[in-house]
């Protein structure tokens, strides 16, 4: 078990005690205004007991300055400072929570970051956060000084439902979850009034917290401010379309772009169709914040990809599933989607993007869409499944292009799909995957590291219901029908700009060829330190993202931009809009490195960069397909000398099935380096 480098703080067992274990995030039953409060209180009792403030002795409801050393903490230290500025007029401390409250967020985020840096908690890609393995079968931390702590829950838990004298810092937390209605979100209304003395009692055992208890009962007892009418979902402002077809045009062509121009015509929220088919769409930083935060309680996806997973027989795919089933599919898979997976196997996948160079015809155009297509489904099939895909490539594109149009898009009827090449291409697909399993049998895998199908059918053994054998076959394909759809378009786009802009592609093949002097190749360590190859990957995904949109069924009515958006209600969230909203990134239209870099860090505003997704449903592959895309151009970049063929064309993008540069943007080899 790993060890924490100290005690726990006040605040970091708030949150654990708050944490909804099963769902990874913190309760829904436990009001966003509450929480905001709970943890401003929680911030201000470390510092009590850090002795930095205290209560005045004679007027206790107001907050001095104990001490204004700072303790060493990114946390604590901050809100320290800001006390100790506003020293000159003693406020109460009922300011003090109302004020940091406006940073709840910020301090829940902090938190977080500290417990899962300490071992405690495990986050994962979509935002979910879990007890680490460790911890949840102990229920115990350790410190540093090797001795363990009891899980916050089960002390509480013990203080409230037996005689025991709670320990004096158990006495504070139950105070703050008292003041702040957490034992409302976590006991059932019998178990509350069973305990609700005791409560009381305990919560009068510590002045300080006594007091700040009292300031957050303040605090949330005052009138909330008067909430702007919310308008309903008939009057959401409609954009601009033809009788009958509605947006198709706008739509059909630059997806994002269009999303883009209407956000600019109407804000966030706005009415869209296309034929028979009605959306709302959210769009914009603000809209990526509330589904960020909000997609587990308001938002599903098996209406939109239900019938991509029955394509193959399959009706249990990650894509599609919801709520508690999603999250535990989701952290079954997650170790095969992990870059861990990738990392064991660099050697390998670096072998295949050298031998798919060395076939690259020297002086002669190559389609880089395809050829990134190779490279991505080759390496897939090697380390996810230990098998070439060189055979099935052809089928592979046809079947996830025509699958996507046909269940997700809906770009062409269902009669297509009886056509002969689409039957034939299923039938590939079923032979791929017996030629997979057959690989896969018991005694066949012996002395080899798990790979991703290893990791499924270890899901299927593990929950059988959940994963079932016959939802494995899509299961299985997913990496190859997610991979060349989504990371070869990121690195087809990557070395279209890398060719576009010379003076970053030297300044990447400088930093790629240290690595390969110093490591003699591509390691995890070194991989790490690429920080200009990330750079580049990061403008690719912000100015040439794959995914403009996601669409979601609204499973409970929310409010959002004054309007009532009702349950049922299909949407449309336009994700990456603000990639290109010069008020988050300056002269979006230029292709800028240096946005990422410590000084400007644009993409880290709240909801301005958003490639994987946003929510519950954020990819869960994206760790992966970043070091998978870093792989692969760092490769070409070491090993190839090319040249766009036509470099003072305009890039032509085609959308189908997902944007993706035109067959007609070509690459020549000049030679070869390294």
């Amino acid at each position: 078990m790993q060890r924490v480098t100290e005690q726990l703080r006040v605040v970091e067992e708030f949150l654990l005690l708050v944490l909804d274990a099963d769902h990874g995030d913190i309760r829904h039953s436990f009001p966003r205004p509450s929480r905001a409060v709970g943890f401003a209180g929680a911030a201000l009792m470390d510092l009590a007991l850090e002795g930095r403030v205290s209560t005045d002795l004679w007027r206790p409801e107001f907050l001095v300055v104990a001490d204004p050393a700072p303790l060493g903490s990114d946390l604590l230290d901050p809100i320290l400072a800001e006390i100790v500025e506003g020293g000159e007029e003693t406020r109460e401390t009922a300011f003090w929570i109302t004020n940091l409250a406006k940073r709840s967020d910020e301090i829940r985020e902090q938190t977080l970051a500290r417990l899962t840096e300490r071992g405690i908690l495990e986050a994962e890609n979509g935002g979910e956060v879990y007890l680490s393995a460790d911890v949840s079968h102990a229920r115990r931390y350790h410190t540093a000084d090797d001795r363990t702590i009891e899980d916050v829950q089960l002390r509480i838990m013990r203080a409230l439902f037996s005689e025991e004298i709670p320990d004096p810092r158990d006495i504070v937390i139950v105070s703050l979850a008292s003041a702040s209605g957490v034992f409302e979100s976590i006991l059932t209304p019998n178990e509350l009034e069973q305990v609700r003395e005791r409560i009381e009692v305990i919560s009068g055992l510590d002045r300080i917290g006594r007091e700040i208890a009292a300031a957050i009962r303040e605090v949330k007892s005052q009138p909330e401010p008067e909430a702007p009418s919310v308008r309903p979902a008939g009057e959401i402002p409609e954009a601009d379309g033809l009788p009958v077809l509605g947006n198709v045009f706008g739509m059909a062509g630059d997806l994002r772009g269009f999303l883009l121009r209407e956000y600019e015509r109407h804000g966030p929220i706005f009415r869209i169709r296309a034929l028979n088919l009605r959306w709302v769409a959210l769009v914009g930083p603000e809209a990526n914040v509330f589904a960020d935060q909000n997609s587990a309680a308001h938002f599903r996806t098996w209406e939109q990809y239900h019938e991509f997973g029955a394509a193959l027989g399959g009706h249990r795919v990650l894509l599609s599933m919801d709520g508690p089933e999603h999250i535990r599919m989701r952290r079954l898979l997650i170790k095969g989607y992990s870059p861990k997976m990738l990392e064991s196997n660099l050697e390998l996948a670096h072998d295949v993007t050298l031998r798919a160079i060395e076939g690259w015809p020297e002086g002669r155009p190559v389609e880089i869409q395809r050829a990134m297509q190779q490279i991505i489904t080759e390496q897939i099939g090697m380390f996810c499944t230990g098998m070439s895909s060189e055979a099935y490539f052809d089928d592979l594109v046809y079947f996830l292009k025509m699958t996507i149009q046909l269940n997700i898009t809906k770009r062409l009827p269902p009669v297509m799909a009886r056509l002969p090449k689409y039957q034939r291409a299923k039938r590939r697909m079923q032979t791929f995957y017996d030629r997979i399993m057959e690989a896969h049998r018991p005694g066949m895998r012996e002395g080899k590291a798990p790979d991703f199908v290893d990791v499924l059918l270890e899901a299927n053994r593990a929950d059988p219901q959940l994963l079932p054998e016959t939802d494995m076959i899509m299961n299985v394909l997913a990496p190859y029908l997610v991979g060349m759809d989504t990371a070869a378009s990121v690195c087809a786009f990557m070395l279209y700009a890398l060719l576009k802009h010379p003076e970053i592609l030297a300044r990447m093949r400088e930093e790629v060829d240290e690595m390969y002097e110093t490591d003699g190749g591509p390691t995890p360590a070194g991989m790490r330190k690429l920080e200009v190859t990330h750079r580049v990957a990061m403008e690719t995904l912000r100015m040439y993202p794959v995914v403009p949109a996601l669409t979601r069924t609204v499973s409970n009515s929310f409010e959002f931009g004054g309007y009532q958006v009702p349950a049922g209600t299909e949407v449309m969230l336009g994700t990456t809009v603000g990639h290109h909203l010069p008020d988050y990134f300056p002269e979006p239209d230029r292709f800028d490195i240096e946005r990422y870099s410590q000084g400007r860090a644009e993409h880290k505003q709240p909801g301005a960069f958003a490639p994987f997704g946003v929510g519950q449903h954020r990819c869960i592959g994206s760790g992966l397909s970043e070091l998978q895309i870093a792989l692969t151009l760092a490769a070409i970049v070491r090993k190839a000398d090319l040249a766009l063929e036509r470099p003072e064309k305009a890039l032509k993008v085609k959308l189908s099935p997902a944007p993706h540069p035109d067959s007609s943007v070509r690459m020549v080899l000049r030679g070869a380096r390294g």
